[in-house]
């Protein structure tokens, strides 16, 4: 029944359209290691965020005063 479906695939004229999708196995090669560099890029950007230590937020215009003793 498989052999059957995929020689009945095999014996079907294709499109020029369905041929343009067509990628030779270095093309291939070239998305995936994209693809693969743009995750490592997401995966290090979450660790950075995630790991960050927040700094103290100072508002404009509020300048640090020392107490006196009085």
């Amino acid at each position: 029944m498989l052999f059957a479906t995929f020689a009945r695939m095999a014996n079907k004229k294709i499109s020029p359209l369905q041929a343009s999708f067509w990628l030779s196995e270095e093309e291939k090669r070239y998305i995936l290691v994209i693809c693969a560099i743009f995750l490592l890029g997401l995966i290090a950007r979450y660790y950075y965020l995630k790991h960050e230590k927040p700094e103290a937020y100072t508002p404009p215009g509020l300048e640090q005063t020392e107490p006196t003793h009085g």
